[in-house]
């Protein structure tokens, strides 16, 4: 917490890269964190302010441009810079996320460089981490020195160095008390057996599934929040 009010007392912005697939909530989140029902102004790299409608435009074409700044009137304190996740399999996207936070991470100024990584996964789906998902969290994240990056076997395994704090945020917690009702039930247990039961074993299929999987990549989570109709349900941090 110190390490973070001592960044804030330098910088008037906080700048965050939040990644996510395109059902991983991540639009709901920035609203709630910013307590906003509009959608955020969109700025490009040099702050010039973009046309809604220009990107819209250039979405539909399937262009997206991570440098674009994302500013809510109701709380311009944070720059939200949105990645569209690796859902498609795209080494592509994988590489420009990667020299985002590299080039990012490098500069001198502070206040331009990512200040945490925000990564939205949701847990009402039948596959916990997709491959290219995977890839991601094998990315080096604490090394020193010069950056570069490296792809290597048939997996597409980065290495590359810096160091920004990486935020697992577990979206849709409703989904997978849903799937655990309906295992208890399929094991024979009574709705109200069910019904009493379902948070619990949620909360274990979360750990198996995603926690503990995740504790041994390469890029760890220095926390995990976990999330449900945008109320934070816990908040775990993680140390060394």
């Amino acid at each position: 917490m110190d390490k973070v009010i001592d960044v804030r007392s330098k910088i008037s912005h906080f700048r965050i890269l939040i990644i996510g697939r395109a059902n991983a909530g991540k639009t709901t989140i920035l609203k709630k964190v910013c307590n906003s029902v509009e959608d955020p102004e969109i700025y490009d790299s040099y702050g010039d302010k973009i046309d809604p409608e220009i990107v819209k435009e250039s979405a539909e074409r399937g262009e997206h441009d991570i440098e674009n700044q994302l500013i809510f009137k109701s709380n311009p304190q944070f720059i939200f810079h949105d990645s569209r996740g690796f859902e498609g399999g795209s080494v592509d996207e994988m590489q420009k996320v990667v020299v985002f936070i590299q080039q990012r991470a490098k500069a001198f100024d502070l206040a331009t460089q990512p200040h945490a990584i925000w990564y939205c996964l949701p847990t009402d789906g039948n596959r916990p981490l997709l491959e290219s998902e995977d890839r991601f969290f094998e990315i080096s994240g604490t090394g020193k020195g010069a950056c570069e990056s490296v792809f290597s076997g048939s997996r597409g395994i980065l290495t590359v160095c810096f160091q920004v704090p990486l935020i697992v945020i577990f979206t849709k917690f409703d989904g997978l008390v849903t799937k655990a009702f309906q295992q208890l039930r399929g094991e024979g247990k009574s709705i109200r057996i069910a019904n009493a039961g379902k948070i619990e074993l949620a909360q274990n299929m979360l750990t198996t599934n995603y926690k503990d999987p995740l504790k041994n990549t390469a890029f760890k989570p220095s926390a995990y929040v976990q999330l449900d109709g945008g109320s934070v349900l816990d908040l775990t941090v993680q140390y060394g």
